[in-house]
């Protein structure tokens, strides 16, 4: 096979493309990226096999399946391959293996073609079909909101009410006062019956929270809709590798001056930053088991990242893998990301088994693609909520140390929570519990 390529200097929205193209299939994704700063690309697709059963060991050899000639030279590191979800629990895991794809160009407003063909004339026959396809697309989006506006989210519970939580943050600093860890990442579940469309609830989300990391995932008989605002893992042709830990988090203010001293607020917080550098010297700790010695460094410590409804404090970590390593060991070095677990992470993870009462799912997993040449844009599935049958599911949580105010950290859920119940149209589960 070969890697072909084509390119559209039109303009249709991703958000109709997908509709048009890929609405009604099994298995589709939409890595959506236009409100990213440093990523240009999104990206549209879907595939005839999903794998929901695959070992982890076992990614790189389905991966490796797929061989193609690629002498092409493109704007974005996207190629076929591996789109999908990492579960915070690996039987939550699954991987689409995709050869064909739309990626979008925001800043250019152009459309690129892309697969792994074996002659001129399979491509031809996909390529024409496409752009017949999108000569027609006009008003998807609105038409779809009609036709899927009769859905209803109802009965929202918690995993852990609110007075179970605050002794769960107590419990969590009982083991931080003994030395156990130093930050335990603390979440919640909630669950609500819905009749709603997933792909209907992803559009409201990324027009009242867009988000840089942002997702939309059809995988089977369940849906993932992200709005996430954390890179867990981003590896580029080459090695380079990097990751964008977020911890710390405020609500937007009512007006400007407000806004600039909740932020300004956020960055001077001693917990805060505190919080931050233990999960900033846990991902260095992770990432240098897999990179050269001496490339991991922080060019960017304790920076302020303004969303929709919030600001979050985020560094960034990078490193050049070694030789001998590939996308696949830093994912598994880095995984579960230091921001979900806590620090130490072996012991972090031990202790959150002890004190949630159920599994996490996708939540707090990893969402994204690993390509054929190696790259690799993975998010965080935080912000996220997950459709199967007739149930939506949001994870919520924030990372406790010994200076944690309980209270306040039960109000920081309820903030992280807030845009995704009002995509559901769901009542305030902290309300009805």
């Amino acid at each position: 096979m070969k890697l072909y390529t084509h390119v559209l200097e039109g303009w249709v929205h991703p958000s109709d493309v997908f509709i048009a193209l890929h609405g009604g299939d099994s298995n589709a994704f939409w890595l959506d990226r236009e409100f990213n700063l440093d990523n240009r690309f999104s990206v549209i697709g879907g595939a005839s096999v999903l794998h929901t059963e695959l070992e982890r060991s076992d990614l790189a050899r389905v991966l490796n399946g797929l061989q193609f000639d690629d002498e092409t030279q493109l704007p974005f590191d996207f190629r076929p391959g591996l789109v999908g979800v990492l579960g915070y629990e690996s039987d939550q895991d699954a991987w689409m293996l995709v050869d064909r794809a739309l990626v979008f160009d925001h800043d250019r407003r152009h459309i690129h073609f892309i697969g792994a063909f074996d002659d001129d004339a399979e491509f031809d026959h996909f390529l024409n079909a496409a752009l017949l396809r999108l000569a027609l697309v006009g008003g998807e989006q609105a038409s779809y909101r009609l036709r899927h506006a009769d859905g209803r989210s109802s009965n929202s519970t918690l995993r852990h009410s609110a007075d179970t939580y605050l002794s769960l943050i107590e419990r969590a600093q009982h083991f931080i006062g003994l030395g156990d860890v130093y930050q335990l990442c603390l979440t919640n579940q909630i669950s609500i019956e819905t009749t709603l469309d997933p792909l209907l609830t992803y559009l409201r989300l990324r027009e009242h929270n867009p988000a840089p990391y942002a997702a939309f995932l059809r995988l089977g008989s369940r849906s993932v809709v992200c709005a996430s605002p954390e890179q867990f893992l981003l590896a580029h042709v080459g090695g380079t590798v990097s990751t964008k830990p977020i911890k710390g988090t405020r609500p937007r203010g009512a007006n400007d001056a407000e806004d600039r001293a909740i932020a300004l607020d956020l960055r001077a917080d001693q917990k805060e930053r505190a919080e931050n550098l233990m999960i900033v010297d846990l991902m260095r700790n992770d990432l240098g088991r897999v990179c050269e010695v001496g490339s991991v460094d922080v060019p960017k410590l304790f920076e302020i990242e303004t969303y929709a409804t919030v600001h979050q404090l985020v560094s960034t970590v990078v490193g050049k893998l070694l030789p001998e390593a590939s996308v696949f060991d830093a994912v598994e070095s880095a995984f579960p990301g230091g921001s979900m677990t806590g620090a130490p992470k072996l012991r972090a993870i031990e202790i959150i088994g002890e004190l949630e009462a159920g599994p996490r799912g996708v939540y707090s997993g990893a969402v994204g693609f690993i390509a054929s040449n190696g790259a690799a844009e993975l998010g965080m599935t935080i912000r996220t909520i997950v459709f199967e049958n007739g149930r939506a599911t949001i994870g919520v949580g924030g990372g406790i140390t010994i200076d944690s105010v309980p209270e306040a950290e039960l109000e920081e859920t309820k903030l992280k929570a807030k845009a995704l119940l009002l995509a559901l149209g769901a009542e305030d589960p902290w309300l009805v519990t």
